[in-house]
């Protein structure tokens, strides 16, 4: 029966028997849904061909993205840059190949260590002026495993067989330097010295000067001072030269000009008299 002679009909002369409900959606209602249907549809449409496009972009595959792939061992890179724009948190990084591993940062490169709660145990960090390492002790080993650098807070032990200071100034210690042996390289001269303090050299049992193929030379511009505590001071050489001491002379003897007496002052001060004076001169000791 059509709508309009559905709307004529007398309702109350039917029985109520025979009466009809209308179900539906007509008129305006019917062509809004039908919008709304269209553009979902239109949506849906453009989301697929974005993700679509952005997997074409991006290279996604079963595999994994690009020249990135997804393996058992983890994620490798083939011939490309990975930029990270946080943090990385990984168990190795290693490069493929007969190739180099570069890490670069515009500010600066930190490695940090951490502990299983989350706290830092040890740090690496690469600035643009400096590198600092951070952690209880360093260690720096060869490639068969022997120490050769050991650093902690209470010490530096150098275990390697030589060390050597390229600087044509030498190398600077503000503080003492405790060691057995102190030689120079070969066909060169071992020089110490202090420019405006004291130099003091100490040994608990004995001091040795040796010089195989030269000279050993001490100089000062005020006082050398060489004590021995309980021992004695041996000089030993083939000839014993002292240059420079004062000249007393004495009165009534006649002594050979050539021939000198060694006299000693109670301050230990040394000088010269003439022979057979019995240092009895007028000096001031």
């Amino acid at each position: 029966m059509p709508a309009q002679e559905r709307e004529e009909i007398d309702w109350n002369n039917q029985d109520p028997a025979t009466v009809i409900y209308t179900i539906g959606i007509y008129g305006w209602r019917k062509r809004f849904v039908y919008f709304l249907i269209l553009l979902i549809m239109v949506i849906t449409i453009i989301n697929l061909s974005l993700v679509i496009w952005v997997m074409r972009v991006m290279d996604f595959n079963l595999d994994g993205m690009g020249k990135l792939r997804i393996t058992d061992q983890g994620l490798k890179l083939y011939h490309g840059e990975a930029e990270f724009v946080k943090e990385l948190r990984a168990n190795l990084i290693r490069p493929s190949q007969n190739s180099d591993l570069t890490l670069q940062s515009t500010a600066n490169v930190t490695v940090n260590a951490r502990s299983a709660y989350g706290n830092i145990t040890g740090q690496l960090f690469i600035g643009n002026d400096e590198v600092v390492a951070r952690n209880q002790k360093l260690y720096i080993k060869t490639d068969q495993g022997n120490t050769i650098l050991y650093a902690d807070r209470d010490k530096i032990h150098f275990a390697a067989d030589k060390l050597e200071f390229s600087s044509p100034n030498g190398a600077h210690f503000s503080g003492s330097v405790e060691t057995e042996n102190l030689r120079a390289p070969p066909k060169k001269d071992l020089r110490l010295a202090s420019l405006t303090r004291f130099l003091f050299m100490d040994a608990p049992e004995g001091m040795q000067f040796k010089s195989a193929a030269g000279s050993v030379s001490i100089t000062s511009l005020r006082d050398v001072n060489i004590k021995s505590v309980n021992g004695k001071v041996l000089l030993d050489g083939q000839s014993m030269s002292f240059k420079n001491l004062m000249t007393a002379t004495a009165a009534n003897v006649a002594a050979d000009p050539k021939a000198r007496e060694v006299c000693v002052c109670a301050s230990g001060k040394l000088f010269l008299a003439p022979v057979n004076s019995q240092c009895q001169v007028s000096i001031t000791c």
